[in-house]
């Protein structure tokens, strides 16, 4: 079962400087192995059946920006251990919706977070789902683009690719992933593949204002995929950096030391 429990503040820091440090121990090498976690699991191969233009293709519904929270299922990621979402990646609507692009988005916040509120149970407070973790992961000017490439009548690639400046360390066993976006202005891109379906792994809260306190709640989430380092991939460690590495999982033994402490009950 996962756990409600938050993490304190002390525990927050921690994992934000273990994530920090394993950027660095982890992502230093260029062949890294990695892996792939898709949610909803059940749209990995499968067309969402819906379409949406927030927060990435803001021009129909507001010029001035979003803000926007997607809750992601901690089962979703339990297939694999816990470790580095490096990136993050979306694909195009396969039906008339989609199409290619090329779009320079000129501000852009986005955040990663574990919270203890599950999909379809979000606060319409922004802040009462943010998780005591919470790592800025990509800040300032983000170009996005699709070929919008995919098998006739199949969902298309997931070719909309975030790669993340600070990559977050997220430990399913400790509570569900918060997806938590601020566009600043004007943005046109393309529809992207959603899911809308009570009861699945994902939903969200949004406002047409980036610096609104409160927003709207709905079952619906974009199709997601999400790239992760995760510890017990030796390769994952260059030899050239054995003093990195042996940092890299100082900080990971002591994320797990900490959440443990913070699990056990008083």
């Amino acid at each position: 079962m996962v756990s409600r429990h938050k993490l304190s503040g002390v525990a927050g820091k921690v994992a934000i400087i273990a994530s920090l440090v394993l950027g660095v121990g982890l992502l230093e090498s260029r062949n890294i192995a990695k892996a792939t976690i898709f949610s909803p699991i059940r749209s990995t191969n499968i067309e969402g059946n819906g379409n949406n233009n927030i927060p990435f293709n803001n021009f129909l519904v507001s010029p001035v920006g979003i803000r926007y929270q997607q809750v992601f299922a901690a089962p979703d990621f339990l297939s694999i251990e816990p470790g580095l979402i490096t990136e993050i990646a979306f694909r195009p609507d396969a039906g008339r919706a989609g199409n290619a692009f090329s779009s320079i988005i000129p501000n852009i916040q986005i955040n990663l977070s574990t919270t203890s509120l599950f999909p379809d149970a979000l606060s319409t407070t922004f802040a009462e789902n943010v998780g005591d973790d919470e790592t800025i992961v990509y800040n300032g000017e983000l170009l996005l683009s699709s070929a919008d490439i995919g098998a006739p009548n199949q969902p298309k690639d997931f070719d909309i690719v975030i790669d993340l400046q600070n990559p977050f360390f997220y430990d399913p066993n400790q509570g569900n992933l918060l997806l938590d976006v601020r566009t600043f202005s004007f943005t046109r891109t393309t529809a992207f593949d959603s899911e809308n379906t009570f009861g699945d792994s994902i939903s969200r809260v949004f406002s047409f204002d980036p610096s609104a306190s409160t927003g709207t709640d709905d079952t619906t989430g974009l199709v997601t995929k999400f790239t992760i380092a995760t510890r017990n991939n030796t390769a994952l460690i260059p030899e050239s950096s054995s003093t990195v590495a042996l940092l890299a999982f100082g900080a990971l033994t002591a994320i797990s030391q900490v959440k443990r402490s913070l699990a056990t009950p008083k």
